[in-house]
């Protein structure tokens, strides 16, 4: 039998053995890769199309496109007005064969996926009519690189082409018949994207070079394709002049088969990605770096994962280094098990290098780290931790190379570890840092005190790590705008924390250990400094109270993020959050919101109008006492109008609201009304015997209260005190307006011979101030109060108010104030109870209208003494 015949023959077998992912679902959804587990919904796995859920139903063609996915289809179906399709997705069903002219009639297609098929042969023809077409996607099927699969004519038709898959086709990559397809490949000059498999220690031709536009190639393994390049030679990529981007990853490459000159001729390369290549290992870096020196153009290079992830830790000598790419501006090294790096290594990075991320190592605390701001230009550093473990080893790792077991990397003094205990190291940044990122890191501090040298730090991420304690202060962050401690275990805060941190912008503490410190006093005044913050995130802390004050300085606050915690009430004071614009609490215990929360929201709503309220998952209580806040809910524009996911509790029952809460106000307005109007006439009832109750107290003490009101005023109106000593008037004239006469011309000029000042209201009231208010200080600043009795003055409302007001002054006083001098004869029936007690028990005089001079005399001589004494 013909050796290529039976070659052809064991080949379609392979085929097929290969090709029941078109038959049967896969059992597993993950694969082991050196050790390491990859879950399938978190990657796209090669020729994987989920679990196969087949569709029975013909294509489904809209907008120009024709949707075939998981049809269960052997052949490509045929398509009414094939001209008009521009996207035609095949990709998940059992096509084997591409027949000549199967494409004829889509002269307008743009796109053509027939990835995860069977497919194993193309005829030469197979996409004639395609001359439109930009993208085309051959991922994992059969279609293995031979000559007499990829005919050498197979893509001529493809004029426009830019984009070609064609990896995940070949698991058997150590055949020693397998080659690239460059001659089919050659055809394609407008090719700019190429994904491929990579071949064991074969070159990409000569023809590549016709390949004029293609500037972008991926040969990655594991999650993208097939890929065992092993070595990489000076000739690999000899024809590829013109990539920029390169992808090599997960492509078991030994470090001790890479040429120094393996990259030497990319001179347009602007990314190399050369990640899980574990066999480079750490001595072989400055081969790779050899080949590298000279590539202007370079600015990302990946190393993630070259050395052996069981191996000894790794301090990094500055050897390795040697020629490390000058143009480099993003650099990543994750996953070295680096634990230190040499004193001289950050001087001999790239002068331009903007990013840094060497995360996943297990770096100690070194002298090293002073010398971090030697890297003038970075603005990003990633430290992280890893997130995923590792399976146990399923082989021994390479023999350690003797260069790293004699390191001259120095990361210890020389000095004793006695130092002074007062002394503080001051951190030294690199000066134009702005992103600082240390998450899983596996970092366990309290953080204390802390001194950084000047820098630009704006963001500050070391989630997942273990910090009880907030003590602080952190000095030097003086342009820090984000902050994130979640997933810490903070307990504590201390009030200095935030002292030095004004310039906060966005501060996220959630998913710690904080409920408990929330609920004390000194929790308080902890966020008193931010009073630029714009964003506050406790949510995921168990908190089930806020002391009330704790948010009044963060008049800057937009949101704040309280939700999945205990909180039963949210009474705090927000009044001053004056730009809030989101307020989070859902997955909470809250069952209501007091009247000065919402009032304050309905106030930036007038400000804002785009104010969230966020309330779900939280068991609202629909009884009477709270259907007030249920129609504020439903009536605010604060609330998603539908209500999505919101509670509805009554009588220890919960129901999910559906209706927007309609039923539930219904409801309650019919059983409250009720309940209403008993309260309204119980209340008014109770209303009327309380004012009933009040004024007869108030009618009972009226003229002290009045007093005691005019006595207060004055008091805080004046400036002198009220002593004898200082009494402006010695009498007080208290009289009825028709007997003004008698006073000003006989009673007034006796008391003035007599060396006596006296107060009169027609002279000596202050026009513009209430009468009352005038009495009670003509009274308070006379010793005495002199009232003429006469029938008129029994007749004035004002003359009975002067005279309960010196009675009130005497009782407060407890000095004899009235002086009565009695004008007519009246009898006691015309006089009032009160009037007629105030007569019987103060000094009256008679005057005697007929009486000669003598009387007269002595009558004006004893008033005057009975008023100063």
């Amino acid at each position: 039998m013909n050796v290529n015949i039976l070659a052809g023959y064991v080949t379609i077998l392979v085929l097929n053995v290969i090709g029941q992912y078109c038959k049967n679902n896969h059992s597993s959804n993950a694969i082991s890769y050196w050790g390491v587990e990859h879950d399938s919904s978190k990657y796209d796995l090669v020729c994987d199309c989920g679990m196969w859920s087949f569709v029975n139903e013909t294509c489904k063609i809209e907008d120009n496109k024709a949707e075939c996915m998981s049809r269960k289809l052997v052949q490509v179906p045929s398509i009414t007005e094939p001209h008009s399709i521009e996207v035609f997705n095949l990709s998940c069903n059992c096509i084997e064969t591409i027949a000549n002219t199967t494409f004829i009639g889509f002269t307008s297609l743009l796109q053509l996926d027939l990835s995860h098929n069977k497919l194993w042969k193309m005829e030469p023809l197979a996409f004639l009519g395609l001359n439109r077409l930009i993208y085309l996607n051959l991922r994992c099927n059969h279609l293995v690189m031979k000559d007499e699969v990829f005919h050498e004519n197979v893509f001529s038709p493809l004029a426009s082409l830019e984009i070609l898959k064609m990896n995940g086709n070949n698991p058997n990559l150590t055949s020693r018949h397998l080659r690239y397809p460059e001659n089919a490949l050659s055809k394609l000059v407008t090719l700019k994207v190429l994904s491929i498999d990579g071949l064991k220690r074969k070159d990409f031709g000569p023809s590549f070079q016709n390949l004029t536009s293609l500037t972008s190639m991926t040969a990655a393994g594991l999650n993208i394709g097939f890929c065992k390049m092993t070595a990489i030679r000076n000739t690999t990529f000899l024809y590829l002049v013109r990539l920029k981007y390169l992808d090599i990853s997960s492509c078991f490459i030994d470090g001790s088969y890479i040429d120094p000159n393996a990259f030497s001729m990319l001179t347009n390369l602007h990314t190399l990605n050369l990640t899980q290549n574990e066999d480079i290992d750490i001595q072989n870096l400055n081969t790779v770096f050899f080949s590298l020196r000279n590539i202007t153009t370079l600015r990302v290079l990946s190393m993630h994962l070259i050395v052996n992830r069981y191996s000894l830790g790794i301090c990094l000598d500055s050897s390795y280094i040697k020629y490390f790419p000058q143009h480099l501006e993003h650099f990543e090294a994750q996953e070295n098990n680096l634990e230190g790096v040499d004193q001289e290594v950050f001087s001999m990075l790239s002068p331009s290098l903007k990013h840094l991320d060497i995360g996943r190592n297990r770096f100690v605390f070194g002298i090293y780290l002073r010398n971090l701001s030697q890297m003038t230009n970075l603005t990003s550093l990633t430290l992280s931790g890893g997130s995923f473990t590792y399976n146990l080893p399923s082989r021994y790792p390479f023999q350690v190379h003797e260069s790293r077991l004699k390191s001259n990397c120095t990361i210890y003094t020389n000095g004793s570890s006695q130092g002074d205990a007062d002394d503080s190291i001051v951190f030294s940044l690199p000066p134009n840092l702005k992103s600082l990122e240390m998450n899983r890191a596996g970092l366990s501090y309290t953080l204390s005190t802390l001194n950084v040298s000047q820098n630009s730090l704006k963001y500050l991420s070391m989630t997942n790590n273990y910090f009880p304690n907030l003590i602080g202060p952190f000095y030097g962050f003086d342009h820090l705008e984000y902050m994130d401690l979640s997933f810490s275990f903070v307990q504590t805060i201390s009030k200095m924390f935030f002292s030095e941190l004004s310039s906060l912008l966005h501060l996220n503490l959630s998913s710690n250990l904080l409920g408990s410190f929330f609920c004390r006093y000194e929790s308080e005044t902890v966020f008193y400094p931010l009073t630029n913050l714009m964003t506050l995130n406790l949510s995921f802390n168990d908190i089930s109270e806020l002391r009330p004050n704790i948010f009044a300085n963060l008049i800057n606050l937009r949101q704040l993020q309280l939700q999945k915690n205990n909180l039963q009430k949210f009474d705090v004071n927000i009044t001053s959050l004056i730009k809030l614009v989101r307020l989070n609490l859902k997955l909470n215990r809250l069952s209501t919101m007091s009247s000065n929360i919402t009032d304050h929201i309905d106030t930036l709503i007038k400000l804002h109008e785009s104010v969230v309220v966020d309330l779900s998952f939280s068991p609202i209580s629909c009884q009477c006492n709270n259907l007030a806040f249920i129609n504020w809910m439903v009536n605010s524009k604060a609330f998603h109008p539908n209500f999505i996911n919101y509670q509805c509790v009554d009588s220890n029952t919960i129901q999910n609201i559906t209706d927007n809460y309609t039923s539930t106000v219904e409801k309650l307005n019919r059983e409250c009304s009720s309940n209403v109007t008993i309260f309204l006439i119980s209340s008014g009832f109770s209303f009327v015997i309380l004012c009933f109750v009040i004024g007869s107290v108030i009618y009972r003490f009226r003229w002290r209260i009045r007093y005691l009101y005019y006595a207060a005023y004055l008091y805080y109106s004046k400036t002198n005190s009220g002593r004898d000593s200082d009494y402006k008037y010695d009498a007080f004239i208290s009289y009825d307006q028709n007997d003004w006469k008698f006073v000003v011309n006989k009673l007034m000029p006796e008391m003035e011979k007599r060396r006596l000042k006296v107060c009169i209201h027609s002279k000596d009231f202050v026009a513009g101030d209430y009468i009352a208010s005038n009495i009670v200080k003509a009274i308070c600043s006379s010793s005495r109060t002199v009232v003429v009795l006469t029938r008129n003055m029994i007749k004035s409302y004002w003359c009975g108010y002067e005279i309960q007001m010196a009675n009130m002054e005497a009782v407060h006083t407890n000095r004899k104030v009235l002086l009565f001098l009695m004008m007519e004869d009246i009898p006691s029936s015309e006089l009032s109870v009160d009037l007629l007690y105030n007569i019987r028990n103060n000094t009256y005089l008679q005057y005697n209208q007929d009486g000669d001079s003598v009387h007269m005399s002595r009558l004006w001589d004893k008033l005057a003494y009975d008023i100063k004494h």
